[in-house]
């Protein structure tokens, strides 16, 4: 803790302890950084996920520490250690939990913009555990749509029409329309006038785009 050095912290002596809280908080300010600037997700970076918690269980245990020393008598100026690792520990866990939040929120949205699986590239971004938490947000989805037999990621924005003119960016080959039930085959160079319950997921993945 930026306090070992001044089991007593008090007047100058916090302002330097405050400036130096920058130390504690370099790499999950980067974690937000990568984050905020990251059209999806950062790759995941679990060592600076660790350095993060070591440093606040070392908060933590200094704050104790302090109390527990001789001399410590609960006067003002004596709590004013401790309290500075608390503070700085629970600037941490915010940090942290913004950072994870932010991350969670983006894989579920993946879900509802591509109405499919996610593709190798994004999942390569995930650690092990945001890659669990995808797929059983996936099953958990499929689950309740097939329950109520819903499409839920369907029609993503009110439709104005029922049918919608598209193109073809690539081949797709022959597939069910799921709100029709007919079978379709769309090939790259297609201009084609569809129903929009048949193909609303394949816009969302890029396969196709609205014709103009």
């Amino acid at each position: 803790c930026f306090v070992c050095t001044c089991p007593v912290v008090a007047g100058a002596s916090a302002r330097r302890c405050l400036r130096r809280m920058d130390q504690y908080t370099k790499e999950v300010v980067e974690l937000l950084q990568d984050v905020e600037k990251a059209a999806f997700v950062p790759p995941s970076q679990p060592e600076k996920v660790e350095a993060v918690v070591s440093k606040m269980t070392a908060l933590y245990k200094r704050a104790n520490d302090l109390q527990e020393a001789d001399g410590y008598d609960g006067s003002p100026s004596a709590v004013m250690g401790p309290r500075v690792c608390m503070l700085t520990l629970a600037r941490l866990q915010r940090c942290l939990l913004a950072y994870l939040r932010c991350r969670m929120e983006r894989i579920e949205q993946v879900r509802w913009d591509l109405a499919g699986a996610m593709d190798d590239a994004s999942k390569a971004h995930l650690s092990r555990h945001e890659l669990s938490y995808s797929e059983r947000f996936n099953e958990l989805l499929a689950e309740f749509q097939m329950a109520y037999d819903l499409d839920l990621t369907r029609d993503y924005q009110p439709p104005e029409d029922l049918y919608v003119r598209v193109n073809v960016l690539q081949d797709i080959g022959q597939f069910i329309g799921p709100e029709s039930g007919q079978p379709l085959e769309l090939k790259r160079g297609d201009h084609t006038l569809l129903r929009r319950g048949d193909i609303e997921h394949l816009i969302r993945q890029g396969l196709l785009e609205h014709s103009r």
